[in-house]
């Protein structure tokens, strides 16, 4: 691995970084612009996520990712070309993954998803700008990457699209034969409840709803040591207050519909919100705008865990690990620091092996 002066260029990109998220951006106040014309994404979900970003750098969590990684002036990934292939579910969600890769010191070729093309371009020009010498590469067609031969590739997407998507790549010579892939297939987190007040109703709301229940940090299966009938009322209520100030930017499938009218034929306990169901069963949650509700303790966290296995990101909890267990605060489950690990990897650690 090439040698590399760690401190000034991990302080160049903080700098980018900030000038980035400034308030007197206006590239990225036209980024935002573009988005919420475009219909991608609703102005108060892409705020939140700058104001999740701002409160990151503010913590100083770009040194605390290097620290953690143990990113070094010798053990980087410079001269290393990666291609990430960027999800768009939610307002910049390939953030992570494109700074993860630049702070390792690789080439960033970045495929931007068509459904979130213009913020995440927006940083990545801010960084070109501060990083003259810095191979940033972007493009929303994968075609642009032939040829390129990257050593390493992270995606995130579902088991079934692995194998397509590797022999596109594969045609096209965007990787080398023997290149690494970094996938990602976890689709969403689980909340254990161990008791009901106010604090916890209000974390579960937004841990459920934000950006309409999508991403994989979102809570789409809640274990709970009481039934939904007995919180089912308060959580309508708290529900349509959460939609007053935050209206979920997309409709459900007619499918949706469909399951409540199964659930209300076989009388399955539910909450019917018209644009999101929260009912009690233990199934996977495959449906989207759908939360599954589960009366049981931690043995029931556990059993369920193993049972949906890596399509588990994260198990959280309002108070009390989980033993054997990894247990996150459900506070943080919209608020997740800059170096979480998705699928339980560190992008920069994963990167510098």
């Amino acid at each position: 691995m090439a040698e590399v002066n760690l401190n000034k260029y991990i302080s160049k990109i903080q700098k980018a970084v900030e000038e980035w998220l400034s308030q007197e951006n206006q590239v990225l106040w036209k980024a935002v612009q573009q988005t919420v014309d475009d219909g991608l994404f609703s102005q108060h979900d892409i705020e939140f996520q700058l104001s999740v970003l701002r409160e990151n750098i503010a913590n100083g969590d770009i040194r605390e990712w290097v620290n953690r990684s143990e990113l070094s002036d010798r053990q980087n990934a410079k001269g290393q070309k990666v291609l990430c292939l960027h999800a768009g579910n939610l307002p910049l969600v390939g953030f992570q993954t494109a700074l993860g890769t630049i702070l390792s010191g690789a080439d960033y070729h970045g495929k931007l998803s068509r459904k979130d093309p213009h913020l995440l371009a927006s940083f990545l020009d801010e960084i070109g700008k501060s990083l003259p010498e810095k191979k940033i590469h972007y493009s929303t067609d994968l075609e642009k990457f032939t040829n390129l031969k990257a050593d390493k590739v992270i995606f995130a997407g579902s088991e079934e699209s692995i194998s397509e998507v590797k022999e596109k790549i594969r045609e096209l010579k965007a990787a080398k034969e023997n290149a690494e892939y970094i996938i990602r297939t976890a689709k969403f987190s689980i909340a254990y409840l161990e008791d009901w007040n106010e604090e916890t109703k209000k974390e579960l709301i937004e841990a459920m709803l934000r950006y309409g229940g999508k991403g994989c940090r979102s809570v789409a299966v809640v274990v709970a040591n009481f039934g939904l009938k007995k919180v089912k009322e308060e959580l309508e209520k708290a529900t349509r207050e959460f939609w007053e100030l935050n209206p979920q930017h997309q409709k459900p499938a007619p499918d949706l519909q469909y399951q409540y009218a199964y659930n209300a034929a076989v009388e399955k306990r539910q909450l019917w919100l018209e644009d999101f169901l929260i009912q009690e069963s233990e199934e996977l949650p495959d449906t989207d705008f759908t939360v599954n509700w589960v009366e049981g303790g931690e043995e029931k966290v556990r059993e369920l865990k193993t049972q949906f296995g890596k399509k588990v990101q994260s198990v959280y909890s309002a108070g009390k690990k989980i033993a054997g267990i990894e247990t996150e605060e459900l506070e943080r489950a919209q608020l997740p620091p800059l170096w979480w690990k998705p699928d339980g990897v560190d992008v920069v650690e994963r990167l510098i092996r």
